[in-house]
């Protein structure tokens, strides 16, 4: 029925079921729970006023019980977790941060003192692990092409973050408060202490271990080589709460802070000199409060007092010495600038039609954008791309990449023809005359010369087509190439072409960048990943299609191209797999662990994003029953290891996969090789042991005497 309601009206039913909750505190549960699978719609509004309720009910409530509240929180969970991968605005992921934070000590707690329950622990790992994951990320931003640029982005979740792993921090190690009696108003929280030491799911060792790399983690934000004030304060304000709680962390923190100097930090590229200075001054001032803070209330081991109370001497020098002058005066002598790693030129649209603004991503006037490469002998060129492929980052070549495909995209739409007329710079006029030149010293017609003559337009820019889109004859022409010089690799025969030497050293070079350590069978996992990957449709095929080769409503005709080309892959790794099926069952098992696995990412890709929950592999499945149906006939009594081999390596087997063995063992001279499997699949593959003892029930009724009898012998020795 909900489905028939516009946001707007779902919406006003939700407030007026929140309005009961409110004016009937006794039935706030109840109407939690009603509303909690409203948050999974994929409407927005619908999802950030479920957001603020479950904030409300965990943070502001002051009615609900705590029993409720643990109940409500364990019901939560999944709901949580999906919250924590789907929010894509920065509002309402830190109210899910917050909400996870309460959640994650109200269940931590639920589960330390009710010892089994493996479902909900399981779930509260997954929810911790997907929040400190996203620590070091600008979640729900996506990633600049600066690392520089990313630390100083999204601070506001970030602080967020870090106060729920400074919470998982408190819950996962031991607690002793260091004077409780003479500061602070600290109470003794939950933590490890409070755990039974023979817990089977929080085992101390493990949980304390977490903890030290979680703080650790924390850390890092002191370790920069840039300032970022909002970070470095609450990071210290969180440190002073452990070290209170957790002595045995002190020294850990303390001898960060010992070493940290903001006179040896880099001004930041996206800071002013101001900015910085006020950043320095800021820091200097926090790292003063917090050794003063230490100091007071008895936090710094014996072996750090000396050095602690130099450092903060020295702070309170530095401060008075920048209130006497205008900070702002400062000498900038000793200020030093972070090396920029990012494009200055990173912007998706072209200012001009021509390839210098599509490929250039420095500044526009640097004058390094004249230099005429064509001067450069091809050895060293080509010298000086390998070297400048070995040493780019695969992220930051990747962004590149995006950004001119970007430029590229917007040129096609701003240009209305292949043919683009502006007027030249008198760079472009230049080159235009060389290339002029060089065409009419080449021609040898004198009449063509005349006639390219009265065509040539020196204000005319040649833009380059859009490619044309291949036909499915064309992509399938292509794919059989690929597929063709694949084997020609994995049947080791070499090309006879004769190239000169300048060729082979440029090819030896490109192959050491695009593949770094070639074996001889690296040629099937690019094969099997093109066919499983590289042709990944974006909706499987369902077991209820009417056959094989039917389509779902849903799919483009693009997926189907790509089913087909797919397809192709598959047959000649299968038909490969049949001239020579003993010494190719490696090849086999590869590439139906690639499909399989390929198919259980994408299912669970799905689950995540649309709420699908699929664990069908109707490709691997139809594949792996046709290698055993190819496979079965051609056995001889003495393939027992190849059969055995083939069946504990495939990732997945099923009731119809294992049914195809009865055939073996219904077969006098192979029947060995089918009771053997069985016996091996019972044995040392339990998810399959109840489909091997039914079909060894189906064997034992057979009217072959033989078979009959020894399907009982194996009935008798593994049913019990």
């Amino acid at each position: 029925m909900a489905a028939s309601f516009s946001p707007d009206q779902i919406i006003s039913q939700l407030d007026q079921a929140k309005q009961l909750a409110i004016n009937q505190p006794e039935t706030h549960p109840q109407v939690f729970r009603q509303i909690l699978p409203f948050i999974n719609r994929s409407e927005l509004p619908i999802k950030q006023w479920c957001i603020q309720f479950i904030h409300d009910t965990f943070l502001n409530n002051k009615q609900l019980g705590h029993a409720d509240k643990v109940d409500l929180a364990i019901d939560s969970l999944d709901s949580l977790i999906n919250l924590t991968n789907t929010t894509e605005d920065i509002d309402n992921f830190c109210k899910v941060i917050n909400i996870a934070n309460i959640i994650y000590k109200l269940v931590f707690q639920y589960v330390s003192e009710n010892d089994g329950c493996n479902q909900i622990w399981s779930k509260l790992t997954e929810l911790k692990n997907s929040l400190v994951n996203k620590f070091q990320t600008n979640y729900p931003l996506k990633p600049s092409d600066n690392v520089e640029h990313d630390l100083l982005r999204n601070v506001v979740t970030k602080l967020e973050l870090l106060k729920f792993i400074m919470t998982v921090v408190d819950y996962q190690s031991k607690t002793q408060v260091v004077g409780s009696t003479n500061g602070g108003n600290i109470k003794i929280a939950f933590s490890l202490d409070r755990v039974p030491p023979n817990h089977s799911l929080i085992k101390y060792l493990n949980m304390e271990y977490e903890a030290v790399n979680l703080l650790d983690l924390t850390l890092k934000t002191l370790s920069q080589d840039i300032l970022n004030p909002p970070m470095i304060s609450a990071t210290l304000n969180h440190g002073i709460i452990i070290m209170k709680k957790k002595p045995q962390y002190a020294t850990k923190i303390l001898k960060i802070i010992e070493s940290y100097d903001t006179n040896t930090k880099l001004q930041s590229n996206y800071q002013t000199i101001e900015q910085f200075k006020l950043a320095r001054k800021y820091v200097d001032r926090v790292l003063k409060i917090f050794i003063q803070h230490c100091k007071k209330y008895g936090l710094i081991p014996t072996n750090f007092q000396n050095s602690l109370n130099k450092k903060l001497q020295l702070l309170i020098e530095r401060g008075d010495e920048i209130r006497r002058k205008n900070i702002f005066l400062e000498d900038n002598v000793n200020i030093r600038k972070r090396k920029f790693e990012g494009f200055l030129n990173p912007s998706k649209r072209v200012k001009a039609l021509d390839y210098k603004n599509l490929y250039t991503l420095n500044d526009l006037n640097n004058e390094l954008n004249n230099f005429d490469l064509t001067t450069v002998p091809q050895h060293i060129l080509v010298s000086m791309v390998m070297n400048a492929l070995e040493r780019a980052s695969v992220p930051k070549l990747t962004k590149a990449l995006e950004i001119i495909s970007e430029r590229y995209t917007n040129a096609l739409t701003m240009s209305g023809s292949s043919l683009v007329y502006q007027r030249p710079t008198q760079s472009v006029q230049g080159e235009q005359m060389k290339v002029q030149d060089k065409v009419k010293s080449e021609v040898k017609d004198e009449s063509d010369e005349e006639s390219d003559a009265e065509q040539y337009n020196p204000e005319a820019m040649y833009t380059l087509p859009p490619p044309k889109d291949l036909s499915f004859q064309d992509k399938k022409v292509q794919i059989e190439l690929i597929i063709k010089n694949f084997f020609k690799l994995a049947k080791g025969e070499k090309t006879t072409e004769e190239i000169n030497e300048a060729e082979d050293n440029i090819s030896s070079e490109l192959t050491k960048i695009a593949i770094k350590s070639w074996k001889k069978d690296s040629w099937i996992l690019l094969l099997t990943r093109l066919a499983t990957r590289g042709m990944r449709r974006r909706k499987p095929k369902t077991e209820d299609d009417e056959d094989e080769d039917s389509y779902d409503l849903e799919t483009s005709p693009d997926d189907k191209v790509n089913q087909e080309m797919g397809d192709l892959i598959r047959t000649a790794i299968f038909d490969y797999f049949l001239e020579n099926i003993h010494g190719r069952i490696d090849v086999i098992i590869e590439w139906l662990n690639e499909e399989w696995y390929s198919e259980v990412v994408f299912n669970e890709a799905n689950k995540i994003k649309n709420g699908e929950t699929t664990q069908s592999t109707p490709i691997y499945d139809k594949w792996a029953a046709k290698v055993l149906d190819a496979m079965i006939p051609f056995l001889e009594p003495n393939d027992k290891k190849i059969f055995i081999r083939l069946l504990s390596d495939l990732p997945n087997l099923n009731q119809d996969l294992i049914s195809r063995i009865k055939s073996l063992c219904y077969d006098p001279a192979r029947s060995t090789i089918g009771f053997l499997a069985l016996s091996f699949l019972i044995m040392y593959r339990p998810p399959v042991k109840q489909v091997c003892l039914d079909v060894l029930k189906e064997l034992s009724d057979s009217d072959q005497e033989d078979v009959k009898e020894e399907a009982k012998k194996k009935l008798e020795k593994f049913a019990t």
